[in-house]
């Protein structure tokens, strides 16, 4: 609870402009910001497995008319049938210049929880304990271990994007991530890349 109270603080807390503060809730009535909602498709490889699979998306978040920033809350999912990744975050993403009018590279950096899952996931080597993680040695076929176990963790993620803006409301754009998950329950899980095709719409 704690959790969430904090990112729907920092989603529509006032935003400070050259002049005053102002309420973001009146600035969406008055057309200064808009809502804008995505959709993101495309797939994903988690490093402990090294298979590619699906990887969706879904956010709501606030951006200026103008463009430029957006704030946005995340909700994903990840699954290779071994490592299950169901995660919800805060994003900012951010312009490299501010005249994005038609098309636009942007960078973008967030925080995550997710919610982690290991079904039989197989891996031969000499694995042995280091702190208090599973941590890989060497390859041998002599040595197979398998983990089955679940838990959660809190990372960050940074990427790059590109868009273009079709009309004043909607966009498309591809985005590529790296989410720098740790470990759960041991076991050091690596990172997770995910490259979406995302379709926003501004209201």
């Amino acid at each position: 609870m704690r959790m969430v109270l904090c990112v729907l603080g920092l989603l529509f807390a006032p935003v400070v402009n050259a002049v005053e503060w102002n309420n973001p809730f009146d600035g969406i009535q008055s057309g200064e910001y808009r809502v804008i909602s995505t959709l993101g498709l495309g797939s994903g490889e988690q490093q402990l497995t090294n298979n590619r699979d699906f990887f969706g998306y879904v956010s709501i978040g606030i951006t200026p008319a103008v463009g430029v920033w957006q704030v946005e809350l995340r909700a994903s999912r990840f699954d290779d049938s071994w490592v299950e990744v169901r995660q919800v975050g805060l994003n900012f993403k951010v312009d490299f210049t501010l005249n994005c009018y038609l098309q636009c590279l942007y960078w973008m950096v967030g925080w995550n929880y997710a919610d982690i899952e290991l079904n039989n996931v197989r891996k031969h080597g000499y694995w042995y304990h280091r702190g208090n993680r599973w941590q890989y040695q060497f390859y041998d076929d002599r040595f197979i271990h398998v983990f089955n176990t679940n838990g959660s963790d809190t990372f960050w993620n940074l990427g790059v994007g590109y868009r273009f803006m079709w009309t004043p409301d909607f966009d498309t754009s591809i985005e590529y991530n790296y989410n720098d998950i740790a470990s759960v329950r041991r076991v050091n899980l690596g990172h997770l890349r995910t490259l979406t095709a995302n379709f926003s719409y501004r209201f």
